[in-house]
Parts: structure tokens; C-alpha cells; sequence
């Protein structure tokens, strides 16, 4: 597989974890007008520091926020793949906030998500995260850089023997949680 998209490492790794089930996004700057699209549905997670803050995450997540940070500036590695098995518009932002137990963002930061660029939607992406059977290390190519989702890899990564993150049980629960306040 060659398609990856740039999420935060400490989401990827609260993804992996199991500690929230789904993404929020918008688009990056390089998406222009329409925002964020959904353009695979099956895909590499690309881990990135580019706007991730310490300051973002909830109390608990901090020491696991230093924890992941790229000993190797030049290599990116690429541990989890995934797919989407739901796409909703974001709730209202007071509904929204019923569902502080189900992600790792602060207050302060969802409010910054709400408020970033109104003219475009918000959507909630819910994700089924695999293991990859070993990490793959990839040369950090300028290509990759800048504020956008999607990035096309310049080297294929095996996603053979993947295992799923967390159990059936436990993702249907949450998705289903999720999905409750996307209604």
C-alpha cells in the first residue's frame, strides 16, 4: 500500500490503544476550498508532529506525547494501517462535548476544530485500526511535507498479516457510542 493519510502520532497512538475510535477532520490548508475528502477508505496512518501540541491533548495523554516523539527526524514510521467503516457530519458543538470520554482532545481544542474555517464541514471518521506485523521506516521526503491529508508513498508498505488493534467487541461499542451522537 501507498496511500497514507497524516494524522497526529498521539491520535494514530490513542487510535491503536483503543482510547477513541474515530477521527475529526476538516482539511489542511493544501485542500483548499472544499476541505477535507474522503478519497480512500483503506489506507496507511503517515504520523506527524505538524501542528500537534502538547497543550491539545488532555492531562493524561501528556507523558505519552513526549513518549512519541520522532527520535529520527529524516524516517517516518509507518506501524498501523486502517479503514474507515463510518463517515458522519460532526454533531453541534454542545453535543459534541458528550463525547469528551471518547477522544483525547481538551475543550479548549475541540473549540479551535468548531471554529477553524465555519464555511467548511466537520466530519467525524470512524476507523477500524490494524497493526502492521512490523514497523515499516521510510525516508521523510520533502514530498511529504505541508498542511494536507493525503499523501502518496514514494515506497510500497506491506499491509500482509496486519492484526486489528483492538477486539470486535470493544470497536463496535465505541463506533456504536460514536454513532449515537452523530445522529
Amino acid at each position: 500500500m501507498k496511500v497514507a493519510l497524516k494524522e497526529w502520532a498521539l491520535v494514530i497512538e490513542a487510535l491503536a490503544r483503543g482510547e477513541q475510535v474515530f477521527l475529526l477532520r476538516k482539511g489542511g490548508i493544501a485542500e483548499g476550498r472544499r476541505g477535507f475528502e474522503l478519497r480512500h477508505r483503506k489506507f496507511l496512518f503517515f504520523p506527524t508532529w505538524e501542528h500537534q501540541h502538547v497543550e491539545s491533548v488532555k492531562s493524561e495523554y501528556r507523558d505519552l506525547f513526549q513518549q512519541l516523539q520522532p527520535r529520527d527526524p529524516e524516517a517516518v514510521a509507518i506501524a498501523y494501517s486502517a479503514e474507515v467503516t463510518d463517515i458522519a457530519p460532526a454533531p453541534s458543538r454542545d453535543r459534541f462535548r458528550q463525547l469528551a470520554p471518547h477522544h483525547i482532545w481538551t475543550e479548549s481544542f475541540i473549540d479551535l476544530r468548531y471554529g477553524y474555517r465555519p464555511d467548511l464541514p466537520l466530519f467525524l471518521v470512524v476507523v477500524r485500526v490494524h497493526r502492521l506485523p512490523q514497523v515499516a521506516e521510510i525516508a521523510n521526503d520533502r514530498r511529504y511535507a505541508g498542511c494536507r491529508s493525503w499523501v502518496d508513498l514514494l515506497e510500497e508498505v506491506s499491509i500482509a498479516e496486519s492484526r486489528p488493534a483492538i477486539g470486535e467487541d470493544r470497536f463496535e461499542r465505541q463506533r456504536q457510542a460514536i454513532l449515537s451522537f452523530a445522529k
